[in-house]
């Protein structure tokens, strides 16, 4: 077996207690030092499906952070964090588009170096927690001024998305309200029931564009 001494770029920038206490028999199931040298979570991988999966994706982030040799040498702490942290939540995913912003997360982060620290702790939490899907949204409607939650078909009206109470994007507009993505509008009547993006979505959407 592959020396755990021997840490591939991967390891050492994600290298933590949690990961290191990690590795597990993927190497059994994936075969050769590769497998021995990815951390997964042991309970959490246990269909060789997802093993392979997630697999996949680290293997690749270990390409992207070896093609970025001088990035990493002069990596920010907030950079480093949002790295490190966007692997560790990788572990975790098991939708595979979640999976994919992660990737375009980690590399990003090595890229753009204007994080704050506060917003490297901020936008690291959103990234663990955050639904593929919401993820989506965000892309996709982020050029809106307001979002409307409203109960049944509602006037369109230029830069407000409407968004129905009981429809899916209804849930995804709650989602991204307890994640702290989205803020009640102004305290008029014309802003009533109306919602904005905060500042720090930008921030976000930024590591989870595809690279050019």
């Amino acid at each position: 077996m592959t020396s755990l001494k021997q840490q591939s770029t991967l390891e050492k920038m994600a290298g933590c207690p949690i990961t290191e206490a990690t590795l597990t028999a993927i190497g059994a199931m994936a075969g050769g030092p590769l497998g021995a040298l990815l951390p997964v979570l042991s309970n959490s991988l246990a269909s060789q499906r997802q093993s392979k999966r997630i697999e996949a994706a680290l293997h690749e982030i270990n390409s992207i952070l070896n093609q970025h040799g001088e990035e990493l040498q002069n990596l920010s702490d907030s950079q480093y964090k949002l790295v490190n942290e966007s692997i560790l939540a990788l572990l975790h995913a098991v939708d595979e588009e979640k999976i994919e912003y992660l990737r375009r997360a980690v590399h990003n982060s090595l890229v753009v170096s204007d994080f704050l620290p506060q917003e490297s702790v901020v936008i690291a939490r959103i990234l663990r927690d955050i639904s593929a899907e919401e993820a989506s949204f965000l892309m996709q409607n982020f050029h809106y001024e307001r979002i409307q939650l409203v109960s049944t078909d509602f006037p369109v009206q230029p830069k407000i998305l409407n968004v129905t109470h009981e429809s899916h994007d209804g849930l995804i507009v709650t989602g991204l309200l307890s994640l702290g993505l989205l803020s009640a509008g102004e305290p008029t009547f014309s802003d009533a029931d109306r919602f904005r993006f905060l500042p720090i979505v930008a921030k976000l959407l930024v590591l989870l564009q595809k690279p050019n």
